[in-house]
């Protein structure tokens, strides 16, 4: 009897030893397992018009070595978690290369996937949350063949007509293994939900429609790029109505709606690609407009300026396609709707950067802001000068070559010996500190010392910048303080050098009049503008000493209080760079901070803004 007991026992623990494959979830995604020596394991998913989204459970796992190749899909490092909620990346040693993982797990059980999921249950959390705000109003627009409800968040300031408002339209999920798109659709609620005074303006000045899943069945059922039916919906846009998916015409119904009372100003159709960048389908001239694919360069400029994630050099080109929703657009309404593809990567940007939820949160928040840019939407605390509004006298010409600059056109002055001048004048601000930048498109006939005199109630300073390059983006000019209520001017005149270019400038409110410490005119170090700004997870604070000195770079919070001390020691005259990284504390939260450089005879601080 002894011995029966014995053999039962031992077979118990060999079944609970096995390690087990599956995918009995929300989204999950394998097809077949097969293994010759329970190490090395060969994986299949279930495939539709592509097989890339997988998204499988493994038990048995504790201190095991296994080695597992996904071979009908083509990720790079992969995710994985112990409790289906907090992903992490493989790193380089446990993924080498394409569609192969390996690791001893410390769990029993792990959870594996493409990339970071975001699937029906989690989007009903969040919209539990958001639409306790004043902002927010969730709507199902109509049912899925499965029975699943393509909801509508609509943000707006309610208490404001939305008879003057824009509309913007974004939505997400159509494809629905490409979860980035959602992590990036999360960060433009989070934006738009945040207490802030700019964001607050946008609020009452635009409607956003967003649609988190277009596709809600094939999220549920873990398909790659079809519903639950097979149909690619992206491609479904030019079907008769007997070929139209249900989630189409449920689309179309609703932005028919909005369309007939105010033609929506900008749709985005967010998804996510293989390929290691962010870009921007820009539909080429010839099957648009001239006028229309130079708008599109300007929307999209404005994304990737000062973008730490996204360069202009990733863009793509193609036609336009009545069988996608931007072709269904522009057969309706033409060039009123700024109609583009945005995509964001699952692995790499091409910056080198890897992807995250938190930056691509972040590209989140920057597209709120180039949105209300594009809009011409202007806030005395995130204020857009144009040319329109500029005073002229001599020779300025307008122009309208190429497809850098901003609004509908912009000056240019010829070469001569200043008599032509410009100014940009703000509307009236409040005291504090305010960042300045100016957008000129590029050209190598343009002056390489293009003069900018930024005046902030009398507090003057001269810069010159190359406008030979750095088209078609926000450069950072200065820092300036507004000692009391006033106005920012910016001034420009012709030069000798070239031609100069007049198109627009930003000013930014930053912060407050400091009170950290008091402040010193520096006259032994120049301070620059940290590098990103506003930034993530970490950016680059960078000085110059005129000599060599005993210096103090510390950081603040928005109350004044120290939060870290970057430098205390004596450095040597020459240009120093240091690393603000606030990803090893949890204290550093969204907001603004000043990093303030103290020397014997000099202090001098800038503001910055943390964006998690």
């Amino acid at each position: 009897m002894r011995c029966l007991v014995i053999f039962f026992a031992i077979l118990q623990t060999q079944i609970l030893s096995q390690i087990s494959f599956d995918a009995n979830f929300e989204s999950g995604n394998i097809n077949t397992v097969t293994t010759s020596d329970s190490v090395n394991y060969n994986v299949t998913t279930k495939t539709d018009i592509g097989g890339r989204w997988f998204y499988f459970r493994i038990k048995g796992v504790k201190n095991k070595f296994i080695r597992v190749t996904i071979t009908s899909s083509d990720a790079n490092r992969p995710m994985y978690s112990y409790n289906n909620r907090e992903f992490t990346r493989f790193t380089a040693a446990e993924s080498p290369s394409t569609n192969l993982f390996q690791k001893t797990f410390t769990e029993d059980t792990v959870y594996i996937a493409y990339y970071t999921p975001y699937n029906y249950s989690y989007l009903q959390e969040q919209i539990n949350k958001w639409k306790t705000s004043l902002y927010v109003n969730v709507d199902t627009l109509g049912l899925t063949d499965h029975g699943l409800p393509i909801q509508q968040i609509t943000i707006t300031d309610f208490s404001v007509p939305d008879l003057e408002k824009h509309r913007v339209w974004i939505h997400a999920r159509t494809h629905p293994g490409e979860t980035p798109s959602s992590w990036h659709l999360d960060g433009i609620i989070r934006k738009l939900l945040s207490d802030d005074d700019v964001v607050s303006f946008y609020r009452q000045k635009i409607v956003f429609y967003l649609i988190p899943f277009t596709n809600p069945d094939g999220v549920y059922y873990g398909r790659s790029r079809t519903n639950y039916n097979g149909v690619d919906i992206e491609s479904n846009w030019d079907k008769t109505e007997s070929q139209t998916s249900t989630e189409v015409k449920i689309l179309k119904q609703r932005m028919a709606q909005i369309n007939n009372e105010k033609v929506l100003s900008v749709f985005n159709n967010l998804h996510s690609q293989a390929a290691p960048y962010c870009t921007f389908w820009i539909h080429t001239p010839g099957s648009t407009t001239q006028r229309f694919y130079r708008k599109e360069y300007q929307f999209s400029n404005l994304n990737t300026s000062d973008n730490p994630y996204f360069d202009p050099g990733d863009y793509s080109e193609s036609n336009l396609a009545s069988r996608y929703p931007e072709g269904w657009l522009w057969n309706n309404h033409g060039e009123q709707v700024m109609a583009l593809t945005y995509e964001t990567p699952y692995d790499q940007y091409s910056t080198g950067e890897w992807v995250t939820n938190s930056n691509l949160m972040e590209l989140g928040y920057r597209n709120v802001y180039a949105i209300a840019e594009y809009l011409e939407l202007s806030h005395p605390k995130w204020q857009i000068l144009d040319n329109k509004n500029a005073f002229a006298s001599g020779n300025w010409n307008p122009d309208t070559s190429g497809l850098e600059f901003l609004g509908d056109d912009f000056l240019v002055s010829p070469i001569e010996s200043g008599n032509s001048t410009i100014e940009y004048i703000s509307s009236n601000l409040s005291a504090g500190v305010y960042d300045v930048y100016g957008w000129w498109p590029s050209s190598n006939t343009y002056s390489y010392n293009t003069r900018f005199t930024i005046n902030a109630n009398g507090n003057e300073t001269v810069i010159d910048k190359t406008q030979k390059t750095n088209g078609g983006q926000w450069n950072f000019l200065t820092e300036t303080q507004l000692e009391s209520t006033g106005n920012i001017s910016i001034k420009m005149n012709s030069s000798t050098s070239g031609f100069v270019a007049a198109d627009a400038f930003r000013i930014i409110y930053r912060a407050p009049l400091s009170s950290v410490v008091d402040e010193l005119p520096p006259s032994d170090f120049n301070l620059y503008q940290n590098y990103p700004n506003p930034f993530n997870a970490q950016t680059t604070i960078r000085f110059e000493l005129k000599k060599t000195s005993k210096i103090q770079l510390k950081v603040f919070n928005a109350m004044g209080e120290l939060v870290e001390t970057l430098v205390n020691q004596e450095l040597g005259k020459g240009v120093h760079e240091v690393i603000f990284n606030t990803t090893a504390s949890s204290r550093f939260a969204s907001g603004t901070y000043y990093y303030n450089l103290l020397t014997d005879t000099s202090s001098q601080t800038r503001g910055m803004i943390l964006l998690k």
